[in-house]
């Protein structure tokens, strides 16, 4: 509560000064924009120009979180600028721009046993180019419920051991809030284009090590995607000739994924 008001202050302090309005609609970030349009009052001179600032900033993100979604996280989620929308299968529980994110709380240890979200978990990979998982319950608590139900701890742990070999390292964050607000940050670092990942240049390299690189930096390929597609296309002049029909009957190459690939192959 005590960071709260600060906050508030801070922005009382902001909305009457024009050159840190500016200043702050250029580097804040969208909860100070929001804090900012609440601060300025329904009268405030100001409090056209923060709004379209802020419609601008949401319609190019586009963040949405699924309705059906627990109450409190609609609430978190509407207050960190998420729009309340209807989201299909693929498309998890939120979405923004090419990020796409599934929750799970009480009902993770049905997924258990049940194949349907797995296929889901499938299907949400082929939607987005980066997609994540989110547990709001701590991993302790799902092991008491494990041992309640009569449970093996060691189908839990080779559950989540799968879905980490699969791509999908569960976030446990018991924490709404605190989940909300790592969902939100996640899109944020996707959303700047800013690359994060360095792969280190072999020393005395093959030229077969560059093609490795180069064929790993596509999206959705590690190693073994890698293994391959290098037995379909042994050089990176057959793999750009390659069609999307071609890239897709690769095993662990979806649709989606296929078409990302040939069109980073293609750009120009």
């Amino acid at each position: 509560m005590e960071e709260e008001g600060m906050r508030i202050k801070r922005m009382d302090q902001i909305k009457d000064d024009p050159a840190k309005v500016e200043d702050l609609l250029k580097k804040g970030t969208l909860g100070n924009k929001l804090g900012l349009l609440r601060a300025m009052g329904p009268d405030h001179a100001g409090r056209v120009k923060v709004g379209q600032a802020i419609l601008t900033e949401l319609l190019s993100r586009h963040r949405r979180i699924d309705h059906r979604e627990h109450p409190l996280m609609i609430g978190y989620f509407s207050n960190l600028g998420f729009e309340v929308a209807h989201l299909n299968t693929g498309d998890g529980d939120m979405k923004g721009g090419t990020t796409s994110v599934e929750r799970k709380e009480d009902d993770f240890m049905d997924s258990l046993f049940d194949d349907r979200w797995l296929r889901q978990l499938g299907a949400m990979r082929e939607e987005a180019e980066h997609s994540y998982l989110i547990i709001t319950k701590s991993y302790e608590d799902i092991k008491s419920e494990v041992h309640e139900r009569g449970v093996s701890e060691q189908v839990l742990t080779g559950f989540v051991a799968a879905l980490c070999a699969v791509g999908y390292t569960p976030l446990f964050v018991p924490d709404k809030w605190d989940a909300a607000v790592i969902v939100r940050k996640i899109m944020d670092k996707i959303d700047d284009d800013t690359a994060r990942l360095y792969v280190p240049r072999p020393r005395s390299p093959k030229a077969t090590e560059y093609r490795n690189a180069i064929i790993e930096a596509l999206p959705k390929v590690g190693i073994k995607t890698r293994r391959k597609i290098v037995e379909a296309f042994p050089s990176l002049a057959d793999l750009t000739g390659a069609s999307v029909e071609d890239l897709s009957a690769i095993e662990g190459i979806g649709k989606k994924t296929a078409e990302r690939i040939h069109e980073i192959l293609h750009a120009k």
